[in-house]
């Protein structure tokens, strides 16, 4: 569904509200961050047949709800998907994690990170410092394209059908394999997959989030000329000492 004029103009008022609180580009060009151990990796590639994204937890029904891709469509074809990964330590604890994932159209660095929506929030609510953001309720996050969500939302009702548990019965064991073959700042169990929609050649990736559970923002990457040259989800903003004191979501 297309935003409304109305939508679209209030939008255009409240852009500068919805850009990005720091350089993206900084996960994948940096080894420290704020003192933070920062590092990349390549989640292989993603297919975007359309260039119209929809980003949400695989798991649950909240894809299977999503109509609704980004209202700024994307370069079309396959393109590389690199995950940033920060060493973090809690209590003597040191977990690596996904702080940042990132689909680069082309070689540019974006000069401007503005958020990406639907067209359908309630942006006269949006105010500085604030985004509106994807959930998470399983701690994991797909992109998948607009053309292929209902195959993947087809195979995961023919799954479940089968009173299989869709993760424990069909991921868990795609994630660990990934894990013998690309062991790099996994944990046991793994944290992302690039996964392959059966009965399509539609790569759409599945990793951890950050965190976990909550609700993240998405961003476009554009270059002077007002072209959408790359893609990031952002779960841990590395340059905040504190998780707690990230922005707040709509």
């Amino acid at each position: 569904m297309k935003p409304t004029a109305e939508w679209l103009k209030i939008w255009e008022e409240k852009r500068e509200f919805t850009l990005a609180p720091n350089d993206l580009d900084m996960y994948f060009t940096s080894k420290e961050i704020n003192e933070i151990k920062v590092d990349q990796i390549s989640l292989g590639e993603i297919s975007l047949p359309t260039g119209q994204i929809i980003v949400n937890d695989p798991l649950g029904q909240y894809l299977a709800l999503d109509n609704n891709p980004y209202f700024v469509e994307t370069p079309k074809g396959n393109f590389p998907l690199q995950a940033s990964i920060i060493t973090y330590e809690d209590d003597g604890d040191v977990e690596n994690l996904i702080a940042c994932v990132k689909i680069a159209f082309t070689d540019e660095k974006p000069v401007r990170y503005e958020e990406a929506l639907k067209g359908i929030e309630s942006i006269e609510d949006l105010n500085e410092g604030e985004y509106f953001g994807f959930a998470s309720e399983s701690g994991l996050t797909t992109i998948v394209d607009f053309s292929a969500k209902e195959a993947f939302t087809n195979f995961i009702d023919e799954v479940e059908s089968t009173d299989k548990n869709l993760y424990d019965d069909y991921f868990a064991p795609l994630f660990t394999e990934n894990v013998k073959n690309n062991p790099a700042y996994q944990s046991e169990d793994g944290d992302w997959i690039n996964w392959t929609i059966p009965a399509t050649d539609v790569k759409a990736p599945i990793f951890q989030a950050g965190f976990g559970e909550g609700v993240y923002p998405s961003y476009f990457g554009y270059n002077a000329a007002g072209e959408v040259v790359a893609f990031y989800i952002q779960f841990i903003d590395a340059e905040l000492e504190d998780e707690e004191e990230d922005d707040e979501w709509v």
